[in-house]
């Protein structure tokens, strides 16, 4: 490596480098149930984004939970529909 930071462990190892790519979290927020919500995150800007939901309480036993829609366009993430609250995750790198 020319350049960045290498750690190493006991064995020479190398357990982190600075040219690794990993993800790295720019928001947790929620939404509820048939809700929606639109945020702008100025730092995505030539980023890959992933988003992810995960439901806040146990799915229904009595009718279908739909999940809901996330929708990534630029540096705007927008979350729609859904018939469960979810915790809304945002990751880039």
């Amino acid at each position: 490596m020319a350049f960045g930071l290498e750690l190493r462990d006991s064995s020479n190892t190398v357990t982190f480098s600075s040219s690794s790519v990993t993800w790295s979290q720019v928001a947790f927020f929620s939404v509820a149930a048939n809700g929606s919500a639109s945020n702008n995150y100025s730092v995505l800007s030539g980023r890959t984004v992933l988003a992810l939901q995960v439901q806040i309480n146990a799915p229904p036993l009595t009718r279908k939970a739909i999940a809901h829609t996330i929708t990534v366009n630029g540096t705007n993430v927008s979350v729609s529909g859904g018939s469960e609250d979810a915790y809304i995750l945002v990751l880039m790198k």
